[in-house]
C-alpha cells in the first residue's frame, strides 16, 4: 500500500479557510465532536417519512452515546421542509455553515437517489469525515462520491453498538486527503503519529462486517409521482 498525501491536517485547515472565504462564510470554527446528519426531505414520499425520521433519530441517539452532538436539518429552525418560502441561497449558506462547523457528516442513504447529494459534495469539498449508512436490503444509486466511508447494516438498532464504535475510533484521527495506489481516499493521522492511514481501509479492516458491498440484485424503494401534470405546460 502506497499512500500519497495531498493535504495533511494543517493544510486541510488552510484549504477549508479559503473555501469558506470564497463562499462568504469566514470565521466558522469546526467542532471535532459534532456531526451534520443529512436526510432526504423534499423528495421523500409521505409514507416513507416516518421511516426516514425514525432512523435519523436512532442515529442521533447513537452519536450522543459516543459524545458527538448531531445537527438535524430536518427539524432545524430553518428547515427547508418547514419554511417553504426561504430563499435557496439562504438555505444553502445555512446548511454549508452547519456542515463546516461539524467534523463528521453522517446519515442514512435509503433512496435510489440519496436526497442529500448537494450536501454530500459540500462535505467532500470541505473535507469532512463522511460516514454514509446503507440498509443492506435496499439498492441505491452507484453514483457514490469517493473519500467517503460507506457502511451497511442489516438491523440498525441491533448493530448500533458496533456502529458507535466506528465513530469512537474515528474521533481519534485528524483527517486529510490523498491517494492510495492512485485511488482518492480519506486519510487520518492518529494522536502523535506522523504517518497517515487510509481511514476507509482502517474502518473496514477493524469492522469487516459493516463494509458496504454493492448488490445490483437488491430492490430499490419504489416511489410514485403525485403531480405528473406539473411536468407539462398547461397540462399537455
Amino acid at each position: 500500500m502506497v499512500l500519497q498525501v495531498l493535504l495533511d491536517p494543517i493544510q486541510r485547515i488552510e484549504h477549508i479557510k479559503k473555501e469558506l472565504q470564497w463562499d462568504g462564510l469566514s470565521g466558522i470554527v469546526e467542532d471535532p465532536n459534532a456531526a451534520y446528519c443529512p436526510l432526504s426531505i423534499t423528495a421523500t414520499p409521505d409514507k416513507l417519512k416516518p421511516v426516514v425520521r425514525g432512523r435519523q433519530e436512532a442515529l442521533m441517539k447513537l452519536l450522543g452515546r459516543v459524545g458527538i452532538t448531531a445537527y438535524d436539518p430536518g427539524t432545524a429552525p430553518l428547515s427547508s421542509d418547514i419554511y417553504l418560502t426561504l430563499a435557496p441561497d439562504l438555505v444553502y449558506r445555512v446548511d454549508t455553515s452547519k456542515i463546516a462547523s461539524s467534523k463528521f457528516f453522517t446519515g442514512h442513504n435509503l433512496m435510489a437517489s440519496s436526497g442529500f447529494g448537494v450536501e454530500q459534495e459540500v462535505a467532500k469539498r470541505l473535507i469532512r469525515v463522511p460516514v454514509i449508512l446503507m440498509d443492506k436490503n435496499i439498492r441505491i444509486s452507484r453514483m457514490m462520491p469517493n473519500r467517503t466511508i460507506y457502511l451497511q447494516y442489516e438491523d440498525f438498532e441491533e448493530q448500533a453498538g458496533e456502529l458507535g464504535e466506528v465513530f469512537r475510533m474515528l474521533k481519534q484521527f485528524e483527517p486529510g486527503i490523498g491517494f492510495n495506489e492512485g485511488v482518492p481516499v480519506l486519510l487520518g493521522w492518529g494522536s502523535g503519529s506522523r504517518q497517515p492511514v487510509d481511514l476507509e481501509e482502517e474502518v473496514y479492516s477493524t469492522f469487516p462486517g459493516l463494509k458496504f458491498k454493492y448488490d445490483g440484485g437488491k430492490d430499490i424503494l419504489q416511489m410514485r409521482t403525485l403531480n405528473p401534470e406539473a411536468c407539462y405546460e398547461n397540462g399537455k
